[in-house]
C-alpha cells in the first residue's frame, strides 16, 4: 500500500484543495530556518529604534520568511493580544513601486493604515493647528497621513513594522532623494520607538551603504541561496525538491530528484523559486486534468524559466553576493584603519621582536651543561 506524506483524503477533494494544499506548504530547510531564528532573535533583543535588513536574492523565500516570523510572533503574544485588543503583534505592509519618479510616500502611508484598519483615513486633520495657534505645523496631506501612522505606531505597539518590496524605496531620481529615503525611515524608526524590518533584494543593502550609523551590518538577516559547489548545500537543496516530491497530490510520486540538476539550473539554488514553478506546473496540469495520475518532465519543461532568464538571474545573484562580501570587508578594513588595528603586526608593531636562539646539536658522549661542584664536595669524592 502507498504511504502519502499528504493527507491521503486530499486526493478525492476538490483542485482547489489540492493546490492550496501544496500551496501553503513549507519545506524546513537550514538556510530558511537560520534566516528565520535570526530574524526573530534580532527583534526580539533589538534596541527600540533599530532598522533591520532582510535581503538576499529573487525567489530566496523572502516573503514567506517574514510570514512566518509575523505568525510566530502573533502566536508568542497571543494572550496580550486578548488583554489588550488595541494592540498589534505586528505591521506589515508591502512597499509599492512608483509608477514614474520617485517612491510615492503618500501612498505608503495610506496603505500602511489600510492594514492597520484605521478608521476615517480621508478625513484625517491636524489636530495640533486646532489646538494651539501658536504652533506652526505642516499641514499637507503626506505629513497629516504620516503623523496617523506614527501615532498607530506608538498606541498599537506592535513588535515589528514589517515592510516587504522595500527595495522599491530606493526608487528615486537623484542621490539626494535617496539620502532623504534613509532619513526618513530613520525619523519613524525614532520617533515610534518600535523596530522597522526593510525585506528586500540585495538593492536595499543602499540604506546601509548610504548611513552605516542608522543600519549596522550587525542588524541584517541573509538568505542565502544554495550553491551547487558547496556539498551541504547542495544535498540540502536536493531534501527540499525531494519534500516537495512526497507532498505533491497524486496518485503516483513522480521522480523530481532524479533531475535534481535540471531543477537547480532553473531555480540557481533559491528555494522559492522551485516552489513557484513546481506550484505553476502542477496548478495548471490539475486543471487541464482533474484526474491526473502523475506528473512527467515534460510538463515542467514546458513552464520552465529560461537558460537567458536564469542566465540574467545569476548575474543579478552573484552581484548582490558579492556587493555583501565586499561591503563587510570594506567595513571591518575600514573600521580597523581608522581605529589604527590594521593588523595584527601593528599591535606588536612597539614591542621588540625576541631574538630566535637555535639549538647546537650535540656530539655524541657530549654532556649537557652544567656547573660542577667545588670545594668540599670535590675534596671528599677524592678520598
Amino acid at each position: 500500500m502507498t504511504q502519502y506524506l499528504f493527507p491521503e483524503r486530499l486526493l478525492s477533494e476538490t483542485i482547489e484543495e489540492r493546490k492550496t494544499y501544496f500551496k501553503e506548504y513549507t519545506a524546513a530547510h537550514p538556510a530558511f530556518e537560520q534566516a528565520y531564528n535570526d530574524l526573530l532573535d534580532k527583534i526580539y533583543n533589538c534596541t527600540d529604534n533599530s532598522v533591520i535588513l532582510v535581503y538576499g536574492p529573487t525567489g530566496a523565500g523572502k516573503s514567506k520568511l517574514i510570514q512566518k516570523v509575523n505568525e510566530k510572533i502573533y502566536k508568542d503574544y497571543l494572550e496580550q493580544l486578548k488583554q489588550d485588543p488595541g494592540m498589534f503583534s505586528t505591521l506589515m505592509v508591502e512597499a509599492i513601486p512608483p509608477d514614474s519618479g520617485n517612491f510615492d510616500w503618500k501612498d505608503f502611508y495610506y496603505r500602511a493604515l489600510v492594514e492597520a484598519n484605521e478608521p476615517a483615513i480621508d478625513y484625517k486633520v491636524n489636530v495640533e493647528k486646532y489646538l494651539s495657534r501658536e504652533k506652526k505645523v505642516k499641514e499637507d496631506s503626506r505629513a497629516i497621513l504620516k503623523r496617523s501612522l506614527e501615532n498607530v505606531l506608538i498606541y498599537r505597539k506592535p513588535k515589528a513594522f514589517i515592510i516587504d518590496e522595500a527595495q522599491h524605496i530606493t526608487l528615486t531620481t537623484s542621490a539626494r532623494n535617496l539620502k532623504n529615503q534613509v532619513n526618513i525611515i530613520k525619523s519613524l524608526a525614532n520617533i515610534t520607538k518600535v523596530p522597522i524590518v526593510l525585506c528586500g533584494t540585495y538593492d536595499i543593502l543602499t540604506f546601509r551603504d548610504l548611513q552605516g550609523q542608522t543600519i549596522r551590518r550587525g542588524r541584517d538577516t541573509h538568505i542565502k541561496r544554495y550553491q551547487a559547489q558547496n556539498k551541504d548545500d547542495l544535498e540540502a537543496f536536493i531534501n527540499v525538491l525531494f519534500a516537495f516530491q512526497k507532498h505533491l497530490p497524486l496518485q503516483k510520486e513522480p521522480d523530481l530528484v532524479s533531475h535534481w540538476d535540471y531543477f537547480y539550473s532553473r531555480t540557481l539554488g533559491s528555494v522559492g523559486t522551485l516552489k513557484d514553478w513546481i506550484y505553476l506546473t502542477y496548478s495548471i496540469c490539475l486543471s487541464n486534468n482533474p484526474d491526473l495520475p502523475s506528473m512527467e518532465m515534460d510538463y515542467f519543461k514546458k513552464y520552465e524559466i529560461s537558460a537567458a532568464r536564469a542566465l540574467k538571474m545569476l548575474s543579478e545573484a552573484k552581484l548582490g553576493e558579492k556587493r555583501v562580501e565586499n561591503t563587510t570587508n570594506s567595513e571591518e578594513n575600514k573600521l580597523y584603519l581608522e581605529l589604527g588595528l590594521t593588523e595584527e603586526e601593528a599591535y606588536f608593531a612597539d614591542k621588540p621582536a625576541k631574538k630566535e636562539i637555535k639549538k647546537r646539536n650535540k656530539l655524541v658522549g657530549e654532556r649537557n651543561p652544567r656547573r660542577d661542584s667545588v670545594g668540599v664536595d670535590e675534596l671528599e669524592e677524592a678520598q
